[in-house]
């Protein structure tokens, strides 16, 4: 009888274990970072409420007189939702304008049900730190007052 020697397994010790608890612990993180960098590279570009921010805003009077032609949203700076069932959602937005002429902040309010988007305010910051309210055309004085235009 031949007898056929077999060498024990390698062992790597806790070298895997340790593999596996550390890709469990970042995999989250690495799946909200890749998230939240595509939304703000690619997926805001196809959100209903900057989509529909996005329209008015180029045809906005007031927006192109401070901005210029050829408004566009190239990123956001924060957001807000909140979800109320049955009753729809409500979401704020800062995002980044650029026109032709200069850049600012917009402030959106939106509120969402049964997929209709109601504009609820849009607060536009120029870049010289003036504000102004697109919906109702009017220029907010620093004390919290509003003039006309």
């Amino acid at each position: 009888m031949t007898r056929i020697d077999v060498a024990p397994p390698r062992s790597h010790g806790c070298f895997w274990g340790c593999l596996v608890i550390i890709a469990f612990l970042f995999l989250p993180v690495l799946l909200a970072g890749g998230y939240g960098a595509w939304f703000l590279w690619q997926g805001f570009h196809h959100n209903p409420v900057l989509r529909t921010v996005s329209e008015l805003i180029n045809h906005d009077g007031l927006a192109h007189r401070l901005l210029g032609d050829d408004i566009r949203v190239v990123g956001m700076e924060g957001n807000a939702f909140s979800y109320i069932p049955g009753l729809g959602s409500h979401s704020d937005y800062e995002v980044r304008l650029s026109g032709s002429k200069a850049s600012g902040r917009l402030d959106v309010g939106a509120d969402t049900h049964g997929g209709r988007v109601t504009v609820t305010s849009m607060i536009l910051t120029a870049s010289d730190g003036s504000r102004y309210d697109l919906l109702h055309d009017r220029i907010l004085t620093p004390d919290g007052g509003a003039t006309s235009i």
